[in-house]
């Protein structure tokens, strides 16, 4: 039976739609839109990629380094606009960053998600943007693999 648009398969709630709206908001969806197409450096010292086992979202990134600090960031994303978001934040926060300023974001955006501590601070303040994913377990990995997939390009350039 359909009737004003709405089929016997449609079993959401205005409460459910009002939650994927705060989710999925114009900020995210403009964040995500920014990395819709890869971005290649001419030259990366470090490059890897990481796949969610869950969902298959993958997450390639590459980039320079001037020494420890990195200089140019490069992206690949196939995966949701989470995802594309984190990625897009992190293609700027990470310029002028080493290893370590990273892991510590990284470690600050699971302790919001996981312990309800505060949004991660200074250059990656826009990851605030996530506290309406913090009661969906099941997202916090996917929005983690920009993370991880940084990790992994530090670790296998060494």
């Amino acid at each position: 039976m359909e009737e004003r648009g709405v089929t016997e398969c449609d079993t959401g709630s205005a409460a459910d739609d009002d939650a994927l709206l705060q989710i999925y908001n114009r900020d995210l969806m403009a964040l995500s839109a920014e990395v819709a197409q890869p971005k290649y450096l001419p030259h990366a010292d470090a490059k890897a990629t990481a796949v969610s086992a869950v969902c298959g979202s993958e997450v390639t990134v590459e980039f320079a380094l001037d020494g420890e600090k990195i200089t140019g960031f490069g992206y690949a994303v196939e995966a949701c606009s989470l995802t594309k978001a984190v990625v897009a934040i992190m293609s700027h926060a990470a310029i002028g960053k080493e290893r370590s300023e990273i892991a510590r974001a990284s470690a600050e955006l699971r302790a919001m998600m996981e312990e309800g501590g505060p949004v991660p601070g200074g250059d990656w303040a826009a990851l605030k943007i996530l506290v309406p994913i913090i009661s969906y377990k099941s997202r916090h990995d996917t929005v983690m693999l920009p993370f991880v997939a940084v990790e992994k390009a530090f670790a296998e350039k060494e």
